[in-house]
């Protein structure tokens, strides 16, 4: 009895072995989905004289800004987002658009201070 125990057992720790051999070579392969949740809209909070967006637990409004993108509309199913003159728009749990990843230009207020 206890040799079918051991053998369950070892079954089920090689199954767990090759899942996680499986999620590390699936993570390898395609590390751009596996991490893109910057910018991930979490929900919106739409009232006519202050609509709102939840992105990344940060509540923002229109002309608000997170890693250089601006909020520049929000409807009851979308917001609008702008970064470097690129503008998209972007639903509730949707995949972040990639421009969120690009690096932040310098400003002309930066530019100044050198």
């Amino acid at each position: 009895m206890s040799t079918v125990k051991n053998v369950k057992m070892l079954t089920l720790l090689q199954l767990c072995t090759v899942v996680i051999v499986i999620l590390f070579a699936w993570l390898r392969l395609n590390p751009q989905q596996a991490m893109a949740t910057r910018g991930m809209v979490d929900g919106i909070l739409f009232s006519p004289e202050r609509p709102s967006a939840l992105v990344d637990g940060q509540i923002l409004t229109v002309g608000d800004s997170m890693y250089g993108t601006e909020v520049v509309e929000i409807t009851k199913e979308l917001v609008v987002f702008e970064k470097h003159h690129h503008k998209w728009q972007q639903r509730v749990r949707e995949r972040p658009n990639p421009a969120w990843d690009e690096p932040n230009l310098p400003t002309d207020a930066d530019k100044s201070e050198r």
